[in-house]
């Protein structure tokens, strides 16, 4: 099989190390980093004032794959190497004759040229492919690399986030997170726009804190998911409902489902916590995955209101909930079910 990157932190080190490949497969179902490391190749490999002759960009519409290896085909000029970049590659790839050609190309690649297919919107399935960036060697490595940019899961989003703010020299509290993805979602497209909006006005080495996201981002720092889960750990009733309630006269901007999935990680990563057995904060930490002591507040707070019996009890209620809510066994509407399932939570 094709040397594949499997983690951002090593496509981002042969990157910024300029240990690059002849081809690189950039594919998956997350735009973000799909563009953000054609971006950085460039970037990197070849100076501004050499990008007029030595950077040719293609977009997957309006050109053919010949184009495509042809350009790859010459040679820079004035230059140690040039950059052809093949933007909404989908476009080319659905035909297999195209596949074909850049088969032929990877066989013979030409090492002055660094070759960057974009395909967004799903994965290149070609195991020839795959098969000739193995058996093909260029300065010792194969001639080509696959990076697969997967759909970022609502449990994973907030490392994405902590992620992109320490690119800017920054960090950022745990509610300022919980705050963008109440109002953005996982796409981490949209995020990392409304996070550049702070970096416009902060220098580095700020601690984005909620009151900064309100300020500029125009994000309630009073309803969010963060304080839903604050509320439900101290079984503050009021509190809790007046959030939902909230939530489900602006539905668009808070979904039940972006709910339910963090109060699902939640109260599993309590269980964790009554399994672990200790009251260590660092042995904590390490079994809830905290980078700080910040996030173990609400968890120390849920685990004296909540007992392991009662987190599987809640865990099979949220269960419940995600099958109810797709219309399975139940009739009733989302808001419905989701004010039902935020009572019978306090109510264990």
């Amino acid at each position: 099989m094709a040397k594949s990157i499997s983690t951002k932190a090593e496509i981002e080190k042969s990157i910024r190390t300029k240990d690059f490949y002849p081809i690189y497969i950039l594919t998956g179902e997350e735009a973000f980093y799909i563009d953000k490391y054609s971006n950085a190749i460039i970037d990197n490999a070849i100076a501004e004032e050499e990008r007029d002759f030595n950077l040719t960009i293609f977009y997957g519409n309006e050109t053919t794959m010949t184009d495509v290896i042809l350009a790859s085909r010459r040679y820079p000029v004035m230059a140690e190497r040039q950059v052809v970049v093949v933007r909404e590659a989908q476009h080319l790839t659905k035909d297999s004759k195209n596949l074909e050609l850049l088969e032929l190309y990877a066989q013979n690649v030409v090492p002055s040229t660094i070759l960057v297919i974009c395909h967004k919107d799903g994965t290149i399935k070609t195991t020839e492919l795959s098969k000739i960036f193995s058996k093909t060697q260029v300065n010792n490595k194969p001639c080509g690399v696959i990076f697969e940019s997967k759909e970022i899961r609502d449990y994973n989003i907030g490392t994405d986030i902590n992620e992109y703010v320490a690119s800017i020299g920054c960090t950022i509290e745990p509610k300022a997170v919980s705050m963008l993805i109440d109002n953005v979602g996982n796409n981490m497209s949209k995020l990392a726009i409304e996070i550049d909006k702070l970096k416009l006005i902060l220098t580095k080495g700020t601690r984005i804190t909620p009151a900064i996201v309100e300020e500029n981002i125009g994000i309630s720092k009073e309803y969010n998911n963060f304080e839903l889960l604050n509320a439900i750990a101290a079984r503050d009733e009021a509190k809790a409902l007046k959030i939902v309630y909230y939530f489900i006269k602006n539905s668009s901007k808070h979904p039940a489902v972006i709910t339910s999935a963090t109060l699902f990680n939640y109260f599993a990563n309590l269980l964790l916590a009554h399994y672990a057995r200790t009251s260590d904060e660092t042995k904590l930490m390490e079994t809830l995955r905290l980078k700080s002591s910040y996030g173990l507040k609400s968890y120390r707070i849920g685990m004296a209101n909540y007992n392991a019996s009662k987190c599987l009890k809640i865990i099979n209620a949220l269960r419940e909930f995600d099958t109810k809510s797709k219309g399975i066994g139940s009739v009733q509407d989302t808001d419905a079910l989701l004010i039902n399932l935020i009572t019978k939570i306090l109510n264990y």
